[in-house]
């Protein structure tokens, strides 16, 4: 409809030709790069972890010597400061 109730519309000489394109189909990195770059992250945080283990070493169950027997060399007494109290 045009601007006025008895004028018809027309079409403009210039673009009378226009035709839209249809959108190509994306590439296969852009179908499938949330895929790509999730996959890999896991797999860079599974190597970190693996390799920057911080958790605190398992306690061993058997006990360290900790008195002098017959047979072993007197343990020699400590110098400095602590030796005098």
């Amino acid at each position: 409809m045009g601007m006025f109730k008895d004028a018809p519309p027309s079409e403009h000489p210039d673009f009378t030709q226009l035709r839209f394109m249809a959108a190509g189909t994306p590439s296969w990195w852009k179908r499938n790069r949330h895929k790509t770059l999730g996959v890999a992250g896991l797999l860079v945080g599974f190597w970190l972890a693996s390799h920057y283990n911080t958790a605190a070493p398992a306690a061993s169950c058997t006990p360290a010597a900790t008195t002098a027997t017959a047979t072993s060399a007197p343990v020699p007494a400590p110098q400095g400061a602590a030796a005098g109290r």
